[in-house]
């Protein structure tokens, strides 16, 4: 029994069904922000890998299938992407705006805070890519020298948090056009707001998906080229 909870197997199997619990609580909540399936699932998860004595790097490597289809399920995106072609080529020059300075806002806001209050500069390159999907934040941890396991979980935080939060703010102010809050939750909250997105409409969730391969794209070319010139100043 040991071994095979030592096993891919049981790691594959623990993850699927605690997210399949999340969906079900999620569903009988009626999609009450809070109870989103990662949300729900993630305690579950979190308790049966810690009795079970797994610690994330070997997790990791177990769920490398679960990890396979991410590659699929983003170039699925492409489908609702390509039916919003001319709406994006009418507003490409917002479009490419709008992801350079969220990019940057996201990529040192929450580095900057953490530097005033005297973090380490391995947590602090560990932040940095915390609002982008988790195979490239964990590509460009290993180039800002910091922890891939803290930044894995501040990925999943930054992108649980904007999923809940955004969109009643940008109901409150005034925002419903489905172009802009696609774009934003897929800008701050990467594939978890694409997922809150897609639950609005076809379109917001066509304009997540463009924003999550946007910012992606941007922070992977500029975090490993700026950071070696910011790193000094944060010190």
């Amino acid at each position: 029994m040991i071994e095979l909870i030592q096993t891919p197997l049981f790691s594959i199997l623990l993850t699927l069904v605690c997210y399949r619990l999340g969906e079900w609580v999620y569903a009988k909540s009626r999609r009450f922000p809070l109870c989103h399936p990662f949300i729900i699932a993630l305690p579950p998860l979190t308790w049966g890998l810690m009795q079970a004595a797994i610690d994330f790097e070997t997790y990791l490597a177990h769920t490398t299938a679960i990890h396979f289809w991410l590659g699929p399920a983003t170039v699925a995106l492409a489908w609702p992407l390509y039916r919003q072609l001319n709406t994006i080529g009418a507003h490409w020059h917002s479009i490419a705006a709008a992801t350079l300075l969220g990019a940057l806002i996201a990529m040192f806001t929450t580095v900057g805070v953490a530097a005033l209050l005297n973090a380490p500069t391995e947590v602090l390159g560990s932040l940095a890519p915390k609002s982008i999907t988790t195979p490239i934040a964990i590509e460009i941890v290993k180039h800002s020298g910091g922890y891939i396991a803290l930044a894995a979980g501040a990925v999943a935080f930054t992108g649980i948090f904007g999923a809940v939060v955004a969109p009643p703010i940008m109901t409150l102010l005034g925002i419903h056009d489905p172009r802009v809050r696609g774009f934003t939750l897929g800008l701050v909250a990467h594939a978890i707001g694409t997922a809150r997105a897609f639950e609005e409409s076809e379109q917001a969730g066509a304009f997540a998906s463009l924003a999550l391969s946007l910012t992606g794209i941007t922070t992977a070319l500029l975090l490993p080229w700026l950071w070696p010139m910011i790193k000094p100043v944060l010190n």
